[in-house]
């Protein structure tokens, strides 16, 4: 009997993107720039995240909507991203992270930019190395929660 497999499609996200979020820090996958700390992740914001690890997470669940469904560029993610505030007006979030953490997730071959698709042309997909590498920390993620 084979090994059990699951997609990222399979596992619930929160549990999916703690897991990639842990696998990019644990591998220095990403590259944390010295802005990090002080910018904020919206327009709706007044302060940086007070965790340590927000781009890593932010980076896997960026990677993960675009596994989900991808064709997806810097203004929907800003829009996804982003926050309401108190009078009802919705804020966009930073488009200068989403851009970073797209430029750091193709660098380690996760994503790559679309230019076949007509309507959608310089859009992000995933690859099939990052196609993998998402579904094996799906798999880790999925075997851990039956145990």
């Amino acid at each position: 009997m084979s090994a059990p497999f699951y997609t990222v499609k399979d596992v619930p996200a929160q549990d999916f993107i703690r897991a990639y979020a842990e696998y990019l820090k644990k591998n220095n996958k990403i590259k944390i720039p010295e802005w990090a700390s002080i910018v904020k992740t919206g327009l709706g914001k007044e302060i940086s995240p007070i965790d340590q690890d927000w781009m890593y997470v932010r980076a896997a669940a960026l990677a993960r909507k675009i596994y989900v469904r991808g064709h997806w560029g810097v203004g929907n993610l800003t829009h996804m991203f982003g926050s309401v505030n108190d009078n009802g007006k919705h804020e966009s979030g930073s488009g200068k992270v989403i851009r970073y953490l797209f430029q750091q997730l193709e660098q380690i071959k996760v994503l790559k930019k679309d230019n076949k698709s007509l309507l959608k042309k310089g859009s992000r997909i995933v690859t099939k190395e990052g196609q993998q590498d998402l579904n094996r920390i799906a798999t880790q993620v999925a075997l851990a929660a039956r145990k």
